[in-house]
């Protein structure tokens, strides 16, 4: 378990900090209130068309790469002609986001998150102070727009019978959206110019929490290895790679999405089956019924402990990635995280012997060699290396370190700039040692390793798979412009 407690951001907190940051930022270009409209590529790059919504005014943009960050209807993806694979869940729901201070009914239990309720409702706090979020399921294809919000409120946090009325000082937005689980097929043009990242290339359902957390590390894989093509030193592997890291992570990610609301929906099935005098009842049939719940939820609660998804994944099967061939993979555990220095996965945060400073705090911007050899020769190895190629490396010779060492496996650890492993020594001086110069080509996509066929093959059966099952808790997989009752942020 983390030493501090849980943060939570919500993505309306978060952009409403980025957004100044980007504007004042000095390496950021930023224009807000433009239109993305096509594209067209060039032999040196991409010209994409945008339009002022204001002014209507066209504008031309050259660049050497285009990310599309344009959400779930992205314009970008459906120019480069990449198809959708999913479906939604069997349900629909109105969300209505209002404002109350009613805090001595809507805390009637406490401070609390968010409320899952038996009848399908979902209560959610989003400033702990007077701002909320009500997702309440209605029939597909109804016609939500004729639904009074605040008796949907009164009902949401009660039951149709018998409402739970609350002073309601604003409706700030209301709607109707349709959770629904897709991947993008590819993330990237054949071309490896124009690529996708977060609802782009991924949609998700709010169970889990994985949504922006996946899109966010769509941005971070794929931003340090445009950066490493256009500062010189990275090789095309590493545009190979993008597809290859991502899009098993965000297809785990979004399936154990559906197996949470697969959960939740089995307390609402059975609520709906007994019905609301049962579910309330005193009686010994009203007692069981809740302790089934009580018992199914508390044994089914990985939505709360997913370590495993959230700091255990690992990029598998990489071209960027050297693998370790003297040992077999740990173990993956969904609820737990299994600290370890496999190639491709995050490597275990230690504090150092001083018991303040944190082994991530040395990193550097670039790669990081870790060495715990007395004499560093893997850290001087790897820097005359860099020096070579021209990579940005941090040195970091920590001999005395036994604690961190044992935590950390081996002798060495080539690490990434987004704090992935792509390299370990060997466990012994014996086993056969590739040179660093050799270790660092690959790692910076300038040499493929043996892996990128095996990448290839790992990501081909992962969507496979999609096609013959879909994902969990959906209806099956089904054409993206059938599913009703989207939202516009859906569209």
């Amino acid at each position: 378990m983390p030493r501090e407690p849980y943060q939570r951001c919500s993505q309306a907190v978060l952009e409403a900090w980025l957004k100044p940051r980007i504007q004042d930022g000095k390496f950021i270009d930023g224009h807000f209130g433009l239109k993305f409209e096509s594209f067209t590529e060039t032999d040196d790059g991409v010209d994409s068309v945008l339009t002022d919504v204001t002014t209507g005014d066209q504008h031309i943009v050259h660049s050497k790469y285009l990310v599309g960050c344009d959400g779930a209807g992205s314009r970008v993806r459906r120019s480069v002609g990449i198809d959708l694979i999913g479906g939604p869940v069997p349900s629909a729901m109105m969300l209505i986001h209002f404002k109350s201070r009613d805090l001595t009914k809507l805390h009637k239990l406490g401070q609390f998150w968010h409320i899952a309720f038996s009848n399908g409702s979902i209560l959610i706090a989003q400033d702990e102070v007077d701002t909320w979020t009500l997702h309440v399921p209605v029939a597909i294809g109804a016609d939500w727009e004729k639904i009074d919000p605040v008796e949907a409120i009164y009902k949401g946090l009660g039951t149709p019978s018998t409402p739970y009325p609350i002073k309601v000082d604003k409706i700030l937005v209301r709607s109707a959206w349709r959770p629904n689980i897709c991947v993008a097929e590819k993330y990237a043009s054949p071309s490896r110019r124009i690529f996708l990242a977060g609802d782009s290339a991924h949609q998700n359902i709010p169970t889990g929490g994985y949504g922006m957390n996946t899109g966010i590390g769509d941005g971070f894989d794929l931003g340090w290895k445009l950066a490493a093509i256009l500062k010189g030193y990275g090789g095309k592997g590493l545009l190979e790679s993008y597809e290859l890291e991502r899009l098993p992570v965000a297809t785990k990610n979004i399936d154990q999405s559906g197996a949470f609301w697969e959960v939740w929906r089995q307390v609402w099935d059975w609520s709906a089956e007994a019905g609301v005098e049962v579910l309330l009842s005193q009686g010994e049939e009203g007692k069981a019924l809740r302790a089934k719940m009580a018992n199914w939820v508390s044994t089914n609660n990985s939505e709360n402990r997913a370590h495993g998804i959230e700091l255990g994944y690992r990029y598998n099967a990489s071209p960027i990635v050297v693998p370790d061939t003297e040992v077999a993979e740990p173990r993956w555990d969904l609820d737990h995280y299994i600290p370890s220095t496999w190639p491709g996965a995050r490597p275990p945060h230690v504090f150092l012997s001083d018991g303040k400073t944190s082994i991530f705090d040395l990193f550097g911007q670039g790669y990081t060699i870790v060495d715990f050899t007395k004499e560093g020769k893997w850290a001087d190895a790897f820097a005359d290396a860099a020096l070579q190629l021209k990579v940005p490396l941090q040195k970091v010779h920590l001999p005395q370190e036994k604690h961190v060492q044992e935590i950390w496996e081996r002798t060495a650890v080539l690490v990434r700039p987004d704090d992935h492993v792509a390299w370990r020594a060997p466990l012994s001086d014996k086993a056969p040692a590739m040179k660093a110069i050799d270790i660092l080509k690959i790692a910076v996509g300038q040499t493929p390793n043996t892996e990128i066929g095996a990448g290839i093959e790992h990501k081909n059966k992962i969507l496979d798979d999609v096609h013959k099952k879909g994902f969990s808790g959906t209806i099956g997989n089904i054409d993206q412009n059938e599913v009703s009752m989207k939202a516009a942020f859906q569209k």
